[in-house]
């Protein structure tokens, strides 16, 4: 038996008002009042099996996440980002004709593990921030921590953008003459690796990827708001070309 959100008394889950004081117990209140009883009935799915469900049944995940919103599945999602982006640099630091042993490549790939975990988490943070103002104004009320654990999970398609930088890295990357180098300014040498491909069609491939994080969400809206997914999905990409135009505006200009 679940209680009452006003009187505190007890009511069955059949029921939408109070039998003690006839309040009316909202959807969204219906999701958090008989969140026990529907933990009984249906168990949760660890979040590596709601990962990897992406790829085959997307639907399911963002219908437990609906009713259960967790980010454990997010912050896992968010170390693989950064992890293949640490080994993306490691790659593009092999390709010049530098001298270093292997605690300079331990030292180079923490440092690039972790600066990568704060750029991604700043990310996902500023992304759900915005995608948590514009469903709340098209659709209204939704708490902050769904939307966040739908875009976290909907972020599994930058793993997949990062994936392919790594690949096409270790494919066409050429290895860089020393003299091509300045005086071992660290500066000109990001420049000169950041300068052929794939690093210089980066941010092409890391907006197209986020169009597909975009996709994904739309799953969450229509399992939160029982709306239709073509609607969801028209509203989804509507916002997500708004925030990578802003992103794009912030990049280049």
């Amino acid at each position: 038996m679940s209680k009452c959100p006003k009187c505190g008394n007890p009511i069955s889950p059949d029921e939408v008002i109070c039998p003690f004081c006839g309040y009316e117990i909202e959807a969204e209140e219906v999701k958090e009042v008989f969140e026990e009883v529907y933990e009984e009935r249906r168990p949760l799915k660890p979040s590596l099996t709601k990962i990897k469900l992406l790829f085959t049944s997307p639907r399911e995940v963002f219908k437990d996440l609906a009713y259960y919103p967790e980010n454990k599945g997010s912050l896992l999602i968010l170390l693989m980002c950064a992890t293949l982006s640490a080994l993306t640099m490691l790659v593009a630091f092999s390709r010049l004709n530098v001298e270093a042993n292997y605690l300079s490549y331990l030292g180079l790939f923490i440092g690039g593990f972790t600066a990568n975990f704060i750029l991604y988490l700043m990310l996902w943070l500023f992304l759900s921030f915005c995608y948590w103002i514009f469903t709340r104004m098209f659709y209204g009320k939704i708490g902050f921590q769904r939307v966040s654990s739908f875009l976290g999970y909907a972020l599994i398609t930058l793993v997949l953008a990062n994936l392919l930088i790594l690949i096409l890295a270790l494919i066409i990357v050429p290895q860089i003459p020393s003299e091509t180098l300045s005086e071992a300014a660290i500066l000109t040498t990001i420049q000169t690796v950041f300068s052929v491909p794939p690093f210089s069609i980066y941010n092409t491939i890391f907006f197209l990827f986020l169009a597909g994080a975009g996709v994904l969400y739309s799953y969450g809206i229509a399992e939160e708001f029982k709306t239709s997914f073509i609607k969801a999905l028209v509203f989804s990409l509507f916002t997500t070309s708004l925030i990578i135009l802003f992103l794009y505006a912030v990049l280049y200009f």
